[in-house]
């Protein structure tokens, strides 16, 4: 046989085995499998979340009642002082000069007032017996009430320049926190000078703001519970760092009216702050507990998403096709949200598996017993 016989011969058998081959076998993959919870209602204690500002309880900007020279500052910087300790010295040397001249000036009214008592005491005796006419004994007792008005006058000047004297010394008015001096030994100062700022933070003041709405519906809650006021619902703080401020306060302050270009009323929390964690100025986050439990229907965060039609969740409905659900949400309550509109009590809807699936879609579901990362923190 010849070679080009050969090659075509082959050619031959290679078809023939080819042809003898199958085509490959679709295998349809299955339905992804997400877990699922029933959406459930539960009984909750709403909290009311507002955005505060703290404020110190006394805050008192000290300035001098006198014009001087600083000659001396008693504190440092930034330390806690109590109330009576001396701050500033200013310098007593012409006040106390102004106080030995008043002391003198009344010397001299109190030997003039002497004087004057002296010979009216006289003029009694001598005027019965007609030895002094009533016109002499008129004058003796101008004289004698004249003296008696300067002595008073003069007792009056020298308690002031007692008291001028005094304000050389500046002292703490209250306890609390000083801030830096504001001025330097050998500074002039008058009354119209800051020397410092003392402020004291414990306790300390929460101000923020509440809408008409909701003062209203806790007035309404507090009106039907008879054993609760509203100074006695408890008060808690978020510090800016997220954590939650140890100490429960409450309110002391309703404003008398509501602000009409906003809407909203003030109101002040009061805090105790024995360690001084909280100072003045923080902006905080402020809870405000009811004084009742309500039943609401919670769904965990982790099964709700956004997307431009605003916040939704993934619904397994019949023949387990999923459903993407529009829902209003409300309050927080620890890991889950309080759903106002758009799911039913029993309703099962996608927690984890999101990524897998899409609407429309079908898929295994999974029941899920306990909800992952529930906690008993109630926001």
């Amino acid at each position: 046989m010849d070679g080009t016989k050969r090659w075509g011969l082959l050619g031959l058998v290679m078809m023939g085995l080819t042809g003898c081959e199958q085509a490959p076998v679709q295998v349809e993959a299955p339905p992804p499998s997400v877990q699922v919870l029933a959406v459930a209602e539960r009984m909750v204690q709403p909290k009311a979340e507002f955005v505060g500002r703290t404020q110190a309880f006394e805050d008192v900007t000290l300035q001098p009642q006198i014009t001087g020279q600083v000659l001396q500052r008693h504190f440092n910087d930034g330390q806690k002082v109590e109330a009576g300790d001396l701050l500033f010295t200013i310098d007593p040397a012409s006040y106390e000069s102004e106080v030995e001249q008043a002391q003198a000036v009344l010397a001299q009214g109190v030997a003039a007032r002497d004087a004057a008592v002296l010979n009216w005491e006289r003029g009694r005796r001598l005027h019965p017996d007609g030895m002094i006419s009533d016109n002499d004994m008129d004058q003796l007792t101008s004289r004698k009430l004249q003296a008696e008005a300067q002595v008073v006058q003069q007792e009056a000047a020298l308690e002031r320049a007692q008291l001028q004297l005094s304000y050389t010394q500046v002292s703490a008015p209250i306890g609390g926190r000083i801030s830096a001096s504001l001025v330097a030994t050998g500074d002039l100062v008058s009354p119209q000078t800051d020397l410092a700022t003392l402020v004291q933070a414990d306790p300390i003041y929460v101000f923020f703001q509440s809408s008409e709405r909701e003062m209203t519906r806790a007035r309404r809650l507090v009106r039907n519970e008879s054993t609760i006021s509203l100074d006695a619902l408890p008060v808690e703080m978020i510090l800016p760092d997220g954590e939650r401020f140890e100490q429960i306060g409450s309110i002391d302050f309703v404003d008398n009216r509501v602000d009409a270009a906003t809407g909203t009323i003030n109101i002040r929390a009061r805090f105790p702050n024995p360690d001084l964690l909280v100072v003045p100025g923080m902006y905080v986050s402020i809870e405000i507990g009811s004084p009742e439990e309500e039943t609401r229907l919670l769904v965990p965060q982790s099964a709700v998403q956004e997307d431009q039609q605003g916040r939704y969740v993934m619904v397994v409905a019949e023949g387990n096709t999923v459903q993407k659900r529009i829902v209003e949400l409300g309050d927080r309550f620890g890991v889950d949200w309080a759903v106002k509109s758009g799911l039913s009590v029993g309703e099962q809807i996608v927690v984890e598996g999101l990524q897998k699936i899409r609407p429309g879609a079908v898929v295994t579901p999974v029941t899920q017993e306990v909800q992952p990362f529930q906690s008993d923190t109630q926001r």
